[in-house]
C-alpha cells in the first residue's frame, strides 16, 4: 500500500527528470542552447509532425547512426533526432547560413533541390541513415529531378520517408512508380499538430539492404508454431485457434484449468487440426493466475519444438502482417529472408458495442470497432521470434521484449488486433471474477497486470461506437500509418 502510494506521489518526478536528462544531453551534443531555445520559442504550427519521430523510431529499431534530413527541418524536427543521431542536412542556399549559424552540431550543405546530382553523399553515412525528404517533391519539376538520385542513395541507405502535401497517397505512389521506385508502404501522415489532420500523403521506399527478395514465396517446409494461453476462452477458443491452423501454422495451447469448456474444444481439434494442448500448471489448478511459470514454460517449449519461428499469442488476439491479404506464415517468412529474427507488433483493442455476440462465430468479424491503448505495455509487444538456437528470455519483462543473443527486431511492426472483453457480462466475469482475485501477489510486487486497476464495480464494458474508430482495413492502412507500423502518433 505505501509503495503504491509513493509511486502515485512521484509519479510526475521520473517523467520531469527524464526530460531535464535529455535536455542535458541535446546541450552536451549540440554545445549550446541554441536548439532547445528555439524549439521553445516557435510556438507556430509543426508542419507533419509525425515524420521525424517516426524517422527517430526507425533510425533506433535499425541501429542506424545517421539521419539525413532533406528539405528545411525545423528546430523541433531536429531536437527529435540530434541527440541520438548525427545530422546531415541538405537545405536550400537561401537557407545555409542560419542553419550554418544557428545549428552547427550538424553538417549542413546547401542545394539546389532541382540538380540534387550536384550533391555526392558519402557511402559509409547513407549505409547507416535514414533519409527524410519532407516538404521538396510538392513540385512536379523538382520531384523529376530528385527521384532518380534518391533511387540510388537507397542502393545503400536502408530507409527513406518521403512526404507530398499535393498528391494523394494514391496519386504519390503512381509518381513514384513512373520513377522506377516501388515503395513499401504509401498512406497518410498527420498535416500539422494544429488539427493533426491526416492530409499528407507518407511514402516509405526500404533500399537494397532491408528489402526481402521480390519472390518470397514461403516453402512448404517453412514451419510456424504459435503458443497459446488460454483461460475461460470457450467462445472464441475454436475460431482463434483456426485463424492459424487455416495458414498451415502449428497451435500448441497452454490451457489454464479453464472451468468452461475451453480444454475440451481444444482437445477435440487434436488429431484433426495441426494442435496440441497441455494443461498448465501439470499438477493442476493453482491458487494464482502463475503468468511468470507459463512464460517460462514458452521458454522451454522453443528448446524442446522444432520449428523455423514462434510466436506467442493469447486466445484473444490476432495478429496479422502489415501487407494487406498477406498472411502471418508468410509475412514471417518475408522478415526471415530480409534478415530479421524478432516482431513487434501494435496493438488495437477492439469493444463490445452491444451485447448480441453469438458464442463460436469468428469474434474478428463481429467486433469491428477499436481504440489505440493508452498504457505503456502496450507499445512493446515482441511477440514472434526465429528459432535461433538459442534460449529467449521473455519472462522476466512480463512477456513484452525478447531480449537473446544477436536480436534483429523487423522496423515495421505487425499489428495485434486485442478482443478482451466480448460482452458486459463477460467482461464482469473475466475481470471481476476469473483475473482481479487471482493475480499473484509477487507478480503484483513486480508492476505487473495492472491493466485493470481503474476497472470498478459498474464499469461499461460495452462502449458507444461513436467514441471509437471503425475498422476497415484499407481506411485503417491508409490513415494510420505511422501509427501501425510504429506506435508514433498513438498518445499526443
Amino acid at each position: 500500500m505505501a509503495k503504491r502510494h509513493l509511486r502515485q506521489l512521484l509519479g510526475p518526478l521520473p517523467k520531469h527528470f527524464r526530460r531535464v536528462r535529455d535536455a542535458a544531453r541535446v546541450v552536451s551534443r549540440t554545445r549550446g542552447l541554441r536548439l532547445l531555445l528555439d524549439s521553445g520559442l516557435n510556438q507556430g504550427t509543426q508542419l507533419v509532425p509525425d515524420v521525424y519521430p517516426f524517422a527517430a523510431y526507425l533510425a533506433r529499431v535499425l541501429g542506424c547512426k545517421h539521419v539525413v534530413a532533406v528539405g528545411s527541418p525545423t528546430a523541433r524536427d531536429l531536437l527529435t533526432v540530434c541527440p541520438q543521431f548525427d545530422v546531415t542536412g541538405l537545405v536550400p542556399s537561401t537557407q545555409f547560413d542560419s542553419y550554418q549559424r544557428r545549428y552547427g552540431f550538424a553538417d549542413w550543405r546547401a542545394l539546389d533541390f532541382e540538380d540534387l546530382g550536384s550533391f555526392v553523399p558519402n557511402e559509409n553515412v547513407l549505409r547507416n541513415a535514414v533519409v527524410v525528404c519532407t516538404g521538396v517533391l510538392e513540385q512536379t519539376e523538382r520531384a523529376s529531378s530528385m527521384l532518380p538520385h534518391l533511387k540510388r542513395w537507397l542502393e545503400l541507405a536502408p530507409v527513406c520517408l518521403l512526404t507530398n502535401a499535393v498528391l494523394s497517397p494514391e496519386e504519390f505512389d503512381g509518381m513514384l512508380r513512373s520513377a522506377d521506385l516501388s515503395p513499401e508502404f504509401v498512406g497518410l501522415t498527420a498535416s500539422d499538430d494544429l488539427t493533426y489532420q491526416k492530409s499528407t500523403a507518407l511514402a516509405i521506399l526500404t533500399g537494397a539492404t532491408l528489402a526481402a527478395p521480390p519472390v518470397c514465396k514461403t516453402p512448404p517446409a517453412f514451419r510456424l508454431v504459435a503458443f497459446m494461453a488460454a483461460h475461460n476462452e470457450e467462445d472464441i477458443i475454436v475460431q482463434s485457434i483456426r485463424k492459424w491452423t487455416d495458414q498451415g501454422v502449428h497451435v500448441h495451447v497452454l490451457e489454464n484449468w479453464s472451468t468452461d469448456s475451453t480444454y475440451e474444444l481444444v482437445k477435440g481439434l487434436e488429431g484433426h487440426l495441426p494442435v496440441t494442448v497441455e494443461r498448465f500448471p501439470h499438477d493442476g489448478p493453482s491458487q494464482f493466475f502463475e503468468w511468470a511459470a507459463m512464460l517460462e514454460r514458452f521458454e522451454e517449449l522453443s528448446g524442446e519444438i522444432e520449428a523455423d519461428w514462434f510466436v506467442r499469442r493469447g486466445a484473444d488476439e490476432v495478429l496479422t502482417p502489415p501487407w494487406p491479404g498477406m498472411s502471418y506464415r508468410d509475412g514471417i517468412y518475408l522478415v526471415d529472408r530480409a534478415g530479421f529474427n524478432c516482431v513487434d507488433h501494435t496493438v488495437l483493442n477492439f469493444n463490445p458495442v452491444d451485447d448480441r455476440f453469438p458464442p463460436g462465430t469468428d469474434h474478428e468479424r463481429y467486433f469491428r470497432h477499436f481504440e489505440f491503448p493508452t498504457q505503456p505495455t502496450a507499445f512493446r509487444q515482441q511477440k514472434a521470434w526465429k528459432n535461433c538456437g538459442r534460449p529467449i528470455h521473455m519472462a522476466a519483462s512480463g512477456g513484452h521484449d525478447l531480449p537473446f543473443e544477436s536480436q534483429r527486431v523487423y522496423p515495421f511492426k505487425f499489428l495485434l488486433k486485442h478482443y478482451p472483453f466480448r460482452s458486459q457480462e463477460h467482461g464482469e466475469r473475466k475481470v471481476f471474477r476469473e483475473r482481479k482475485p487471482r493475480w499473484n501477489p509477487a507478480e503484483r510486487a513486480r508492476d505487473w497486470h495492472r491493466q485493470y486497476d481503474s476497472v470498478r464495480k459498474g464499469h461499461r464494458f460495452e462502449k458507444q461506437a461513436s467514441g471509437q474508430i471503425l475498422f476497415d482495413e484499407d481506411d485503417f492502412n491508409r490513415t494510420f500509418l505511422v501509427e501501425r507500423l510504429s506506435g508514433v502518433g498513438v498518445i499526443r
